[in-house]
């Protein structure tokens, strides 16, 4: 078996505790080939063949070395795993585009690339409205403004954003809150998701990592530092792994068939409260941190569910 990972540059990863290099290393341990290319090394020849600049990978430290990359077909790999982190700009959504080709040549793409275009990690928690805290999405401060005044504690976010960039707390006493809707929805011509605030983010907020429809059993809590409500461990959340909850379950079993219809097989819910929050389809993570706190083997489940 020979297994292809789209990533971004090895050298802006954090190795110890990255999901993608977990992944990599659970292959490596089961005698899987590895190679790794990035986003701007593929392209479609003159015959329609999808062809793959990549290197291939004989230790984790072997991805720090600059070496020469080589030229296959992409039939050439059994699998090919999309872990390129966002912002979803034009560079990903032709990635999309040449890998929904390469599927005519029987290659299977985690995810599959036609759904991760066509579902934004924001916008597809609105297929299920009976799982998701009062939302809405608009790029007029006047809509924006009555949601406020409706909900008190609402957070704006970012419809292409991650790691926490780009969000606000507001509330309809904020003085200053027309600056804020100025600088999120950049003067009205951008549009963003607007969600009431949940309280139960202090407790933390749930990742929770799903494979072909089936959620681990554990979810990672990152827990936001006390002076902010952002608990993406980017912005200095803490990560507590714990049991899934009965709301949890609910939950991944409202968007079970969703995922499975859309071949959506690798996907991080994330989950505050008893409410989802994001669908995470292009670059999910958290594997390591549940692994080094429960000893359940992540990795290894989630190499082994793909073979």
């Amino acid at each position: 078996m020979k297994y292809l990972f789209i990533i971004d540059e090895p050298e802006t990863l954090t190795l110890y505790k990255d999901t993608t290099i977990a992944l990599i290393k659970e292959c490596l341990s089961q005698g899987i080939e590895a190679h790794y290319t990035n986003i701007n090394s593929l392209s479609i020849d003159k015959k329609q063949n999808v062809m793959i600049d990549s290197c291939h990978i004989s230790s984790i430290d072997s991805l720090l070395v600059n070496k020469p990359k080589v030229k296959n077909k992409i039939q050439c790999f059994s699998k090919v795993f999309i872990r390129k982190d966002p912002p979803f700009d034009n560079n990903y959504l032709n990635l999309t585009f040449i890998l929904e080709h390469a599927q005519n040549f029987n290659v299977e793409v985690i995810n599959n690339p036609t759904s991760i275009r066509n579902h934004n990690e924001k916008l597809s928690i609105l297929n299920f409205k009976d799982l998701i805290p009062s939302t809405i999405v608009s790029s007029k401060a006047e809509d924006i403004i009555k949601f406020i005044n409706k909900e008190k504690k609402v957070i704006l976010k970012p419809l292409d954003g991650m790691a926490g960039n780009g969000i606000f707390m507001v509330t309809p006493k904020d003085k200053n809150i027309n600056v804020i809707l100025e600088t999120a929805t950049n003067n009205g011509t951008k549009t963003i998701m607007a969600q009431k605030y949940i309280s139960e983010i202090r407790k933390g907020d749930k990742r929770i990592i799903l494979i072909k429809g089936e959620a681990i059993p554990y979810s990672l809590a990152r827990i936001p530092p006390k002076n902010d409500i952002r608990a993406n461990l980017a912005k200095g959340g803490k990560g507590k792994a714990q049991k899934l909850t009965a709301g949890d379950k609910k939950i991944v079993k409202g968007v079970k068939e969703f995922l499975i219809k859309n071949q959506l097989n690798f996907v991080g819910l994330d989950v505050i409260g008893n409410y989802l929050t994001e669908i995470n389809i292009t670059s999910p993570t958290g594997i390591v941190e549940i692994e080094e706190q429960t000893n359940f083997k992540t990795a290894e489940y989630i190499i082994n569910a793909f073979k």
